[in-house]
């Protein structure tokens, strides 16, 4: 028999059932890296936990938390197993696309996340110069749509419910469709093989000949530029929780090494200090982060500037913990050099899994879009788009 899905009702609600996940994954996140499993025990606990449905809206029975909550899970997630942490991350997008989908759209698809169902992603695609640059594409037909394309990337698409794909329609929109799982023709394959994020994976997704009705095809350029650029960065933001909770991850099991071994050095110590001192300080700049999102999306009248100013925020946020989280799990093989116990197998999943997570968006970009905007004032293109145009991020 299933165990029934948890109902969330508050921001203290969720903070308990992440802690309460967090103990669960813990137990096995070596072990999935190790044997390259599928975690699909792990992933029904997570659509257990109700933590899936958060941010669905009071008014479709969801907790509506607001971002910095959302944050403050993910970082629970992330100390125990940043790879299981990131196979959400989408999900939660295309949760946020949903406000601007028909009505009996988003009552459905809320309706599932309440179930537990959980979205994937089937979105990005290899030698693109842009995220709207992409060859897939959703024409027309009938009372619905075809799609036809090939994408990679694709965290957390092989064991969920529903996959939202990117496509290109013929006047040049950026359209997302909702496609379920088993749906003939969507194909996606096990063929991720990382160096680290084993247990994303993200694999390739192959689309052919899909056809789908127009109830579940969102268009997400219909919605305010302000809000549009806050949700963007709201769901940017959690890559940098991501790498934030495992930073604090790291840093707890380098002291619980440290303590193991009885005699420390000054110089062990001053080193932990210092990384200590270093993960509040991106564990401020992400809820900091956070809290403009918030105030964007909770405003009577959203402003584009201090939605883009958000998004700045964030990669602030990024630029920090990017650099950290690698830094301090790194640093582990210098503290355990004496240790033998079996406790500290895996661990060097730590660094593999973050190393390989802040590879996918690399750092120094975010740190150029920070220092162009402090200095000249512009924008990345796909926030500049949104605000110039009213696009939608793709």
């Amino acid at each position: 028999m299933t165990a029934p899905v948890r109902v969330i009702a508050s921001p203290e609600e969720a903070i308990a059932a992440a802690g309460e996940l967090a103990l669960i994954w813990a137990r096995s996140a070596a072990q999935i890296d190790a044997q390259r499993r599928i975690p699909v025990d792990e992933l029904k606990a997570l659509a257990r936990s109700g933590l899936l449905a958060i941010t669905v809206p009071r008014e479709f029975g969801g907790a509506g938390v607001p971002t910095e909550t959302l944050i403050e899970v993910i970082l629970i997630l992330a100390a125990v197993d940043t790879s299981l942490t990131q196979i959400p991350q989408n999900h939660f997008d295309f949760v946020d696309t949903l406000l601007v989908a028909e009505p009996a759209t988003r009552a459905y698809f809320y309706a599932q996340v309440l179930g537990g169902a959980r979205f994937g992603n089937a979105l990005a695609e290899p030698g693109r110069p842009s995220r709207r640059d992409i060859a897939t594409t959703i024409l027309a037909e009938g009372e619905g749509f075809r799609l036809n394309g090939r994408k990679f990337f694709s965290t957390g698409a092989l064991t969920a419910q529903w996959v939202p794909v990117f496509g290109k329609a013929a006047d040049g929109r950026i359209l997302t469709a909702y496609i379920e799982r088993d749906h003939p023709g969507l194909d996606i394959l096990a063929d991720w093989d990382a160096f680290g994020q084993r247990g994303t994976f993200s694999g390739t997704t192959l689309i052919n000949d899909v056809w789908v009705p127009a109830a579940q095809v969102v268009d997400r350029g219909r919605g305010d530029p302000a809000i549009l650029v806050a949700q963007f960065a709201g769901n940017q933001l959690i890559h940098a929780a991501i790498e934030t909770g495992a930073a604090e991850g790291a840093l707890r099991a380098a002291a619980r090494i440290l303590g193991e071994h009885g005699v420390l050095t000054d110089s062990d110590l001053a080193r932990l200090g210092e990384f200590a001192a270093r993960v509040r300080a991106a564990r401020s700049l992400v809820i900091r982060a956070a809290r403009q999102v918030d105030a964007v999306l909770s405003a009577a009248v959203p402003a584009a500037a201090a939605a883009a100013k958000a998004f700045i925020a964030t990669d602030e946020a990024k630029s920090l913990s990017y650099e950290l989280s690698p830094a301090i799990a790194n640093e582990i093989a210098h503290f355990r050099v004496s240790s033998v116990n079996d406790e500290h197998r895996g661990l060097d999943r730590l660094w593999r899994n973050v190393r390989t997570h802040s590879l996918h968006d690399p750092v120094r970009w975010r740190q150029f879009y920070v220092g162009d905007f402090y200095l000249n004032g512009n924008l990345p293109g796909d926030v500049a788009a949104i605000v110039n145009r009213g696009g939608s991020p793709a």
